[in-house]
C-alpha cells in the first residue's frame, strides 16, 4: 500500500516506512486511543460513532482532545484528499508520549488483508493469548500488544484470525474483530462484560438482525458453542461482515457462508451504500 502523506502533530508530512511502522497500535509507546475507519466512495462510514468512542476514550484517559469534532473531520478528509483515495482505510490516533500530546492520521488504499481471496471468508485459531478485562476494554486503547501477539500467532499457523478468551476461558473477541455465531436460527455474540470491545460494526449488525427479525442474544460462551454452531462470522469497520468458516481443524457448518449470515451481510452492505453513495 503506497502512502504519500500523513497528518502528524498538526501538519501534513511525507510518509516513510520506518515512520509508518512506529505509528502502529501496539508499537506506539504511550497512553492513548485510536480509531480505524473505512472510506467508501470518498466518505468515512459511521464517522459520528467513531468520534463518540474517540472522545469517550480520551475522557476516560483524561487526555484533552486537541481538536473539536469539526476540526478532526477537516483533517481526516484533508489526509484522504492528499493521498487521492476514494476507497481507503484511515486511522486516527491520539496519545501521550514523554509528557507530550501526539496526533497521527494515516490513510492508505484499502486492502482486505484479513479476507481469504479464494473464499471471501476467514479461518481462525483459538489463541493462547488471554484477553483480560480492564476499564479500558471498551475503548480503542493503545494497549494493543496482546492483539498483535495473537494475530501473529494465527498467521504463523497459516490462519487468518485469532480468537481470544478471557481468564475464565470465555470467548471475548478476535484479534481484530468481534465474533458472532448462529445456532438454530438465533444469533449470538459475546457480552461486553466478557471483556470485548462493543465494536461499531457489532452494534450495526445487531440493529440489522433486529430489523430482519433474527432473534439475537449477548451471552457468555465457551469454545464448544462456537465450533458446534450452524454459522459464524466476524465483523470490524474495515471488512464489514465476513463468514468464519473454520476454527482450527473444525469446519463451521458446511464450511461456507450460511443463509442468515448472507442476509446480515446484505443488510450491512445496504446500510453502507445508503450512507456512502457512489
Amino acid at each position: 500500500m503506497k502512502i504519500k502523506s500523513i497528518f502528524l502533530d498538526g501538519r501534513i508530512v511525507k510518509a516513510r516506512e520506518e515512520l509508518m511502522d512506529s505509528l502502529l497500535p501496539g508499537v506506539l509507546q504511550g497512553q492513548g486511543v485510536f480509531e480505524t475507519m473505512r472510506v467508501y466512495n470518498g466518505t468515512i462510514f459511521s464517522l459520528a460513532k467513531h468520534f463518540d468512542r474517540l472522545f469517550r476514550g480520551l475522557k476516560l484517559l483524561k487526555i484533552p482532545s486537541p481538536y473539536s469534532k469539526k476540526q478532526w473531520q477537516k483533517y481526516l478528509y484533508q489526509t484522504i484528499k492528499v493521498n487521492s483515495l476514494k476507497e481507503a482505510r484511515i486511522r486516527l490516533a491520539v496519545w501521550r508520549e514523554k509528557g507530550k500530546l501526539r496526533i497521527a492520521i494515516v490513510c492508505q488504499d484499502f486492502k482486505d488483508s484479513l479476507i481469504r481471496k479464494d473464499q471471501m471468508s476467514l479461518r481462525a485459531i483459538i489463541s493462547s493469548v488471554r484477553r483480560k478485562k480492564t476499564q479500558y476494554s471498551n475503548i480503542k486503547s493503545m494497549d494493543y500488544l496482546c492483539f498483535r501477539q495473537a494475530f501473529k500467532e494465527a498467521k504463523e499457523q497459516g490462519f487468518d484470525e485469532a480468537i481470544l478468551l478471557n481468564n475464565r476461558k470465555e470467548i471475548v473477541e478476535g484479534s481484530r474483530t468481534n465474533i458472532f455465531y448462529i445456532k438454530k436460527g438465533i444469533l449470538y455474540t459475546p457480552a461486553v462484560k466478557c471483556g470485548c470491545l462493543n465494536g461499531i460494526t457489532r452494534q450495526i449488525v445487531l440493529q440489522c438482525a433486529h430489523r430482519l427479525g433474527i432473534p439475537n442474544k449477548v451471552v457468555t460462551a465457551h469454545t464448544q458453542k462456537l465450533i458446534r454452531c450452524d454459522e459464524a462470522f466476524v465483523t470490524n469497520a474495515l471488512i464489514g461482515v465476513v463468514p468464519l468458516t473454520a476454527v482450527g481443524d473444525r469446519l463451521i457448518g458446511h464450511g461456507k457462508a450460511g443463509l442468515l449470515t448472507k442476509k446480515i451481510m446484505n443488510a450491512y452492505n445496504a446500510n453502507v451504500h445508503s450512507a456512502c453513495p457512489a
